[in-house]
């Protein structure tokens, strides 16, 4: 079994099936650790196992089953003034775990990272359902583009915003290993990074501030959650802030650390020197 085949069985699966295959083939082959093939029945087991637990980490257990389903048929039966409703956006976000976490303090959240989008030109990285929070926004970003790594949500997203009439744009994009140098990256003056650091982390050490840099937006905005999926506090909040604002110097500067219930989130910029 070479990577391809490997590929090929993921992306057979109903569960899998949506994922960018990039992310997959990545993912394979990285678990072969260079190695050509697997030839024994067992060993192909295993190793299809790695790579399905793998994904579920990164993606998978964010989604629940037919989210992607529910949130189209909630899109085609709608009626109204999509762009402000509240209401709507809070029914798209519930279906999305990530989202979900957010919306006991959805208008105080969006207010705060509204302090520093305003009308700017963003770039949501790893954004899920994010986008959908829309009408949380005062005003609502000059440009808004959309990258993740499953083809369902980037074709909600898209009629997500053909149904708002603004011109936003959605990609796929695995940010734990590619470079998007199109235009979108080189005009955004905001960044994303929305509970995506600890998993970027978790497949590439240092790839968040890396992928900061790299794109060199002068905003950035870097969440991570401190509870988990269950809601019980692990000293996530301190794991989370001890090692992220270790590694941010002497590069970055934290312009504002704001704690919600579910969620911490970091406004930072590069320093000047450090782009010398």
């Amino acid at each position: 079994m070479n990577v391809n085949e490997a590929a090929d069985l993921i992306l057979a699966s109903k569960k899998y099936c949506r994922i960018n295959r990039a992310v997959v083939e990545r993912i394979c082959a990285e678990k072969l650790h260079g190695a050509e093939k697997i030839n024994s029945n067992k060993k192909q087991n295993d190793f299809l196992k790695a790579v399905k637990n793998e994904l579920h980490i990164i993606h998978e257990s964010f989604l629940p089953q037919n989210v992607h389903e529910k949130a189209a048929a909630l899109l085609d039966n709608y009626n109204g003034d999509i762009k402000t409703d509240r209401e709507f956006a809070a029914r798209l976000l519930e279906l999305h775990a990530s989202t979900r976490e957010r919306l006991p303090e959805a208008a105080a959240i969006y207010a705060f990272i509204g302090k520093y989008t305003g009308s700017k030109r963003i770039i949501d990285l790893g954004c899920g359902f994010n986008p959908f929070a829309l009408p949380y926004y005062t005003s609502p970003p000059a440009q808004y583009t959309g990258l993740d790594i499953n083809e369902s949500t980037i074709q909600l997203l898209e009629k997500y915003f053909k149904m708002t009439g603004l011109d936003y744009q959605t990609g796929l994009f695995d940010a734990a290993a590619q470079i998007w140098c199109q235009s979108p990256f080189r005009e955004a003056e905001v960044l994303l990074m929305l509970k995506l650091a600890p998993l970027l982390e978790h497949q590439k050490k240092g790839r968040p501030l890396e992928l900061v840099k790299i794109l060199g937006c002068p905003i950035s905005i870097i969440s991570f959650p401190i509870k988990s999926a269950s809601g019980k506090e692990k000293g996530m909040e301190a794991f989370y802030s001890t090692q992220f604002e270790k590694t941010l110097a002497p590069d970055f500067s934290i312009i504002e650390k704001k704690i919600f219930k579910n969620e911490m989130f970091y406004i930072i910029k590069e320093k000047l020197e450090s782009k010398k």
